[in-house]
């Protein structure tokens, strides 16, 4: 009896539904992943006005902080003659003088938080964290905050 040699099949994959498995995990992928987007400040900010509409702040109910690159502040205000120089681990202090301010000026006050380009953006924050802590209880009950707050940065110092 002769025997017939076997024809030698070459060993393959089965690639037909590759594709598919592919596009599976694909759309696995997308709605299994969550993206976060950047949430940046929170801020309330005013309507849009024209620019005939100025408004026209008296100097004494204005508080004018400055950061420099450094991270110091320098505090304006009427009442503190040249203004105030505070270091970084005096941020707390600021609080205590916008509070002062509030309870001579009543709604009236506005804080002006001017900064320089190339100061670090935590600083920034570190002030504005602390303004918007600043919360007056005046003699007839009512509350007030630091709420008008310009926030403007600058070229040079």
């Amino acid at each position: 009896m002769i025997l017939k040699e076997r024809q030698k099949i070459p060993p393959n994959i089965p690639t037909a539904s590759m594709g598919d498995i592919a596009f599976l995990i694909i759309i696995f992928f997308m709605v299994s992943t969550v993206f976060t987007r950047d949430k940046g400040i929170k801020m309330l900010l005013p309507a849009k006005t024209e620019p005939t509409d100025i408004v026209k702040i008296k100097p004494e109910n204005i508080v004018m902080i400055m950061i420099n690159p450094e991270g110091a502040l320098r505090v304006k205000a009427t009442g503190y003659g040249e203004g105030i120089d505070l270091s970084i681990q005096q941020y707390g202090e600021l609080k205590r003088i916008i509070e002062e301010k509030l309870l001579e000026r009543d709604t009236l006050l506005v804080v002006s938080l001017r900064t320089s380009r190339d100061t670090q953006y935590k600083n920034m924050i570190a002030v504005l964290d602390q303004i918007k802590l600043c919360r007056v209880t005046m003699p007839d009950g009512r509350e007030l905050r630091a709420n008008k707050i310009s926030l403007i940065p600058t070229s040079g110092e």
